[in-house]
């Protein structure tokens, strides 16, 4: 049987070394856990950007609804170089019928709410029963 010589070994060396190897391993453990709290802390960043643009792009459909509604036109509000939002365009059919449809209020050529505050004024046809109301009276 032979002797296998032992050398003192020093506790504090090898404690070094392996805390060394740990600190090495850590290392990736905090990158990771900084990455993840990054990406936590956009991430609600982003909830909050989008919440806030929901609330503006609603504010924006209101300004334009309530432009058409004050007599504007999409038409006229393109020219003027505005983007109308496509809910503003093209209102849904549900939304047509609540507004006021032919008959109740509405001018049947655009659709839009007429102007009772308005003067009226005579059209061609108006002014040719006028004249003839006026002469069939006299």
């Amino acid at each position: 049987m032979s002797v296998t010589s032992v050398t003192p070994v020093d506790p504090s060396a090898v404690r070094a070394a392996a805390q060394a190897a740990l600190n090495d391993r850590l290392a990736h453990i905090d990158t990771i856990v900084t990455a993840q709290n990054d990406r936590a802390a956009a991430a609600d960043e982003v909830r909050a950007a989008q919440a806030r643009e929901a609330a503006l792009a609603a504010a924006e459909t209101a300004a334009f609804r309530a432009a058409v509604a004050g007599g504007w036109t999409v038409t006229e509000l393109r020219k003027a170089g505005l983007s109308v939002p496509d809910s503003v365009a093209r209102p849904s059919k549900r939304a047509a019928r609540t507004t006021g449809g032919r008959g109740r209020g509405a001018d049947t050529a655009s659709g839009r709410p007429r102007d009772t505050t308005a003067p009226a004024v005579e059209t061609t046809d108006d002014a040719a029963r006028t004249a003839v109301d006026e002469s069939s009276a006299a």
